[in-house]
């Protein structure tokens, strides 16, 4: 394990381990997409993997913020090699995700939901008509989603293909998508993902 300190927005202390190692040195800023910046967001505690993009390296963290007084003073992180025991194997193979709402947990099959949404910390299932509250990351849902159905276009967002009714040029060689739900919900596509996009869709 890799262990990091951090104050509100930069680390102070970071000690590498022989098996991962993020490379942090004490005055980096905390970097949006880490375990550390989403547990300082949303004061809770944090446990997801996190691909490499953002470190060069995948790992799976663990933050916890430290609340003094009802202020958040910093943040604590155990950071541990990409591939812990087997937790991948643990991660469901269905043709569904579980989605909540209110007090209630719904089924909602993989061609129902049009688009995958991070957003505060939450993911969210978006359908024609609904929004499902679902309790994994898009890291973790990388592993569980068909790739025949859903494509990873943003940080932010997956979207899944069939319900694509446009695709428009947008800055800087990338992309927005218009759906086919009664809204014509625009999905960006951003430049890190454009490329790969563009491939997995032929043209």
């Amino acid at each position: 394990m890799s262990f990091a300190i951090a104050d509100h927005s930069r680390y102070i202390y970071y000690q590498p381990s022989h098996s991962v190692d993020l490379k942090i040195k004490p005055g980096d800023a905390i970097r949006e997409g880490t375990v550390t910046h989403k547990a300082l967001k949303i004061r809770q505690k944090v446990s997801q993997y996190v691909e490499s993009d953002v470190f060069g390296v995948p790992y799976y963290g663990m933050s916890i913020p430290l609340i003094n007084r009802g202020n958040t003073e910093g943040c604590f992180t155990v950071i541990f090699p990409r591939f812990l025991g087997k937790e991948s194997e643990k991660l469901p193979r269905h043709h569904f995700l579980i989605g909540k709402k209110e007090d209630r947990w719904i089924p909602v099959s993989f061609p129902n939901i049009f688009f995958i949404e991070s957003h505060n910390g939450k993911t969210l299932l978006h359908t024609e008509k609904d929004v499902y509250l679902n309790k994994y990351s898009l890291v973790e849902l990388h592993k569980i989603l068909p790739q025949e159905y859903f494509v990873r276009c943003h940080r932010a967002f997956f979207v899944n293909v069939n319900a694509i009714a446009e695709i428009h040029p947008d800055f800087h060689s990338t992309f927005v998508l218009v759906l086919k739900d009664q809204n014509r919900t625009r999905i960006p596509v951003s430049q890190k993902y454009a490329s790969h996009f563009r491939k997995l869709l032929g043209f």
